[in-house]
């Protein structure tokens, strides 16, 4: 085999240098994409924090007034709940249906390119339908709203500027996570989400992107709004190790929890549709519901953001401590099941980590009654209680701890967070619970007549070429793909090609695999091979 001349090799070196001078311009060109797409969906997500804040002083005002009203004052409060529910629910289902409940399901459905993204019908029903589920008095979060108003932006934007397909899928995620980010005041988590959640492949790329818009974002959300932490905890300290097994004992009771609150979540819906409820239908029926909540129980309404801060604040009171958590974890949990089933926008993050404290808090008065000298509050169980509950439900553990963390402020129960989480995680893992986001998407996709079976499909893998890497300037016939794996589509610039044998792989190229489902090490193995040497 005949060596290259040193005219060849300058000739290759030079063409080398200008491929990664433009892969790195592509990069530069994506960041600021996202950094504006963080900024949108930041200042989005500020607008919609101010209007739910007004909404829901203005329902639980009213619930709180209504309570030394007469019978008849009552049932017309509750009657107007009940209407705000039907008209929302009917309008939602006839103009935008796909904006309905948390949208992170049809997010993750049009990432698989499985489901259209409208973005300006879906802000505009997402921004005016949540805020009417909440003046209902409802069990939402704003955080759902947000994430897909986020994920709209970047669509949006990425359409305007006739960005690539595949760079407009980064987009959409990045624009995701930093609606998360935004909402909770929390950029990290939102940048994680992008990855756990949203399952984006690890390219320099797409989690600098994911970084710049949720940074973007907080950045919006803390010049407008400040920068305190969402929480105020009663200063519970470090977790000492002597008490681990009792916060791994929490996280595996958090992991059956987590279950209930997807099987019940899931219930609601096989219910609606066994009972053959229209959503106007659903929507009253849920309005009346939430109207008779917001008199004589305000405390499982709404997104439970107030409840989780008095808990954390050591401010919770009651006569009964552990009959009054009882009642508000059950109230709570079926409230969040009727609200979802009625289609209308609204986010079960807020919810989850509601119930998370409740069910932690309520777990810490036991434990301190049964062993009065545990070094560790019971608003610090509710704290792991949060992280937990959501990493059971959810199965995104990191993405939970590091949204308590950057939420609470205490950096101090970084590891006691990790266990509980990790524990929850592997006992819902081993119920054999779906993701409930991965649930709802597979429902939805189910009764939209695109049934999903995960153990049988393959799964799409997207992975950017790298200058430099193993992968770079090889032929597609001498990249030796390990069996289960088969090349599908390279996009490169604007163009989509089926590669051939011959194709040869460019820095820059985004190229699509199929890999066997059960086969999850190949992702990590040709993600290597894409990747620059370090």
């Amino acid at each position: 085999m005949s060596h290259p001349s040193p005219r060849e090799q300058t000739l290759r070196e030079r063409r080398q240098s200008e491929r990664s001078r433009l892969y790195r311009e592509q990069r530069g060109i994506q960041l600021l994409r996202s950094a504006l797409v963080g900024l949108a969906a930041g200042a989005l997500a500020v607008l919609y924090q101010l209007a739910v804040q007004q909404a829901s002083r203005l329902s639980v005002g009213a619930g709180v007034a209504a309570q030394s009203w007469s019978v008849g004052a009552k049932l017309i409060f509750i009657a107007t709940t009940a209407t705000i529910g039907a008209v929302a629910s009917w309008l939602i289902g006839r103009y935008a249906p796909e904006s309905g409940g948390s949208g992170i399901p049809h997010i993750k459905a049009s990432l698989l390119h499985l489901k259209q993204i409208r973005p300006l019908r879906i802000i505009f029903a997402k921004f005016f339908g949540g805020l009417a589920a909440l003046l209902a008095g409802m069990s939402f979060g704003r955080e759902g709203p947000t994430v897909q108003m986020g994920a709209c932006v970047g669509k949006y934007i990425g359409d305007v500027l006739k960005v690539p397909r595949r760079s407009r899928d980064s987009l959409i995620a990045s624009g995701a996570g930093a609606g998360l980010a935004a909402a909770f005041n929390a950029p990290l988590a939102g940048f994680l989400f992008v990855m756990e959640e949203l399952k984006r492949e690890m390219s320099a790329i797409t989690y600098g992107s994911a970084l710049v818009a949720s940074v973007c974002a907080v950045a919006v959300t803390r010049y407008t709004l400040g920068q305190q932490s969402s929480f105020r905890l009663t200063s519970p300290g470090s977790a000492p190790l002597s008490i681990l097994p009792l916060v791994a004992l929490l996280g595996l009771i958090a992991g059956g929890a987590g279950v209930l609150f997807n099987k019940t979540l899931m219930g609601g819906l096989d219910l609606r549709g066994a009972l053959k409820l229209k959503r106007w239908q659903m929507g009253a029926l849920a309005g009346v519901v939430s109207g008779a909540a917001l008199i004589w129980f305000p405390d499982i309404t709404g997104g439970g953001h107030t409840l989780a801060e008095s808990i954390l604040s050591g401010q919770f009171k009651a006569p009964n401590v552990l009959l009054a958590v009882g009642f508000i974890f059950v109230g709570k949990l079926l409230l969040t099941s009727g609200s979802y089933a009625t289609g209308l926008p609204g986010g079960i993050f807020a919810p989850i980590l509601s119930l998370g404290a409740v069910l932690g808090y309520g777990y810490g008065v036991i434990v301190h009654r049964l062993m009065p000298g545990t070094p560790f509050s019971a608003e610090g169980f509710a704290t792991l209680g949060m992280a937990s509950l959501l990493a059971a439900s959810v199965r995104a553990p990191l993405t939970g701890v590091v949204l308590i963390v950057e939420m609470t402020a205490e950096y101090s129960l970084l590891y006691a967070l990790l266990v509980a989480a990790f524990a929850a995680d592997l006992a819902a893992q081993a119920l054999k619970d779906n993701p409930i986001y991965e649930a709802l998407m597979e429902r939805d996709l189910s009764v939209n007549g695109m049934e999903i079976h995960p153990d049988e499909e393959p799964i799409l893998l997207e992975v950017l070429i790298e200058p430099d890497s193993e992968m770079d300037g090889k032929r597609v016939s001498n990249l030796q793909l390990p069996p289960g794996a088969i090349l599908a589509t390279i996009e490169r610039g604007a163009r989509h090609m089926v590669p051939g044998g011959a194709t040869v792989l460019r820095s820059g190229d985004m190229i699509t695999l199929m890999i066997e489902g059960d086969k999850p090490e190949l992702s990590l193995r040709i993600h290597e091979a894409s990747k620059s040497p370090s």
